[in-house]
């Protein structure tokens, strides 16, 4: 029996499982890993989309614009295999001052009207963010109405430009109308 107890056989086995357990659990951790989400800088946010945009199949990114509105980051940002596409990500300031992504990237409506504009309605917390990416020279002022509220005129710089409309709703459920008009009062089609 004792020539059992240090059989290099033995061992080896042993030895074995421990390797292929710790593997498991590294190649484990490896799948499982995210990086700090941030969008501190520039640079962090296009760190962060390549990695997070790495599968959807849209190619090398290229970052449009970044803007911040109120406590919250935007950007916006195109795949180079997709071109005519847009793309949206919000990230919330934390209690230490530092930008983390607030989900994932958003596909953007558009182009709609017209060529070069794009648009998203984000929700949370009892508040609609209407998103609007400007690219076309024509538009001047979008319309928006969100349930029965008021109409608000939102009106949209010079492109490029990123704007952001803010209004607070009750309740989780929500119907939002958009209509967009160039710089003669005019509705696009």
């Amino acid at each position: 029996l004792n020539f059992w107890k240090g059989c290099p056989m033995r061992r080896n086995a042993r030895e074995r499982w421990t390797f292929c357990a710790v593997s498991f659990v590294l190649l484990l951790c490896a799948a499982t890993y995210r990086p700090a989400i941030d969008g501190n800088s520039p640079g962090e946010i296009s760190r962060f989309l390549r990695w997070e945009m790495a599968n959807r199949g849209i190619g090398p990114i290229q970052l449009l614009a970044v803007e911040d509105e109120g406590a919250d980051r935007f950007a916006v940002f195109q795949g180079e295999k997709r071109p005519d596409e847009r793309y949206l990500v919000r990230f919330r300031q934390n209690e230490d001052g530092e930008y983390e992504a607030d989900g994932h990237p958003m596909w953007m409506y558009g182009p709609y009207p017209v060529r070069g504009i794009y648009s998203q309605a984000l929700d949370g917390d009892g508040e609609v963010c209407f998103a609007v990416w400007n690219e076309s020279e024509t538009l001047a002022e979008v319309r928006l109405q969100v349930n029965d509220a008021p109409e608000a005129d939102v009106p949209i710089p010079a492109p490029p430009s990123l704007t952001i409309w803010r209004l607070q709703v009750a309740g989780t459920e929500w119907r939002l109308e958009d209509r967009y008009f160039d710089t003669a009062g005019n509705m696009l089609p």
